[in-house]
């Protein structure tokens, strides 16, 4: 892990290095990733999320901070403040608040965060919380503080 060296004027962040092990294309800033329990199984490689019913969450890695080829080694944000996270909201009828919390999507082979269950009838990990305002399905960017320990 790497710890970002504190500092009053810029908050702490933590990373971790690990391998894009995603087989059709690069990681870019702001992407939501997963550890790869299907293919690699190493606790190195990053492939996309593969979907809440999988894992409910659970094996979520981080944010990319970088630009990371396939087969290559990279940044990947696991706390603290994060300017461009990769989200939208969960469907139509929701809504990412302030203070919201932020998950890894619902459905298979998005590389962004999803508004979470408001009814509070499911039960996952959170990977951190909305420092923004989105209320569309389309992918945007979004402030966020990231807690994917």
């Amino acid at each position: 892990m790497l710890f970002r060296r504190i500092s009053r004027t810029d908050p702490e962040k933590v990373f971790v290095i690990a391998m894009n092990s995603y087989s059709t294309a690069s990681l870019t800033n702001g992407q939501v990733v997963q550890w790869d329990f299907l293919t690699d199984v190493d606790g190195v490689g990053l492939s996309r999320p593969s979907g809440m019913a999988t894992n409910l969450g659970s094996a979520v890695a981080g944010v990319a901070v970088e630009t990371i080829a396939h087969e290559a080694y990279g940044l990947i944000q696991v706390y603290g403040y994060h300017a461009a996270v990769r989200a939208r909201a969960c469907t139509s009828d929701d809504v990412i608040a302030l203070g919201s919390g932020i998950r890894p999507p619902l459905a298979a082979d998005f590389f962004c965060a999803e508004s979470a269950d408001l009814s509070g009838t499911l039960n996952y990990h959170c990977m951190g919380f909305a420092l923004s305002i989105w209320s569309s399905w389309t992918t945007t960017t979004i402030k966020a503080f990231i807690k994917a320990l």
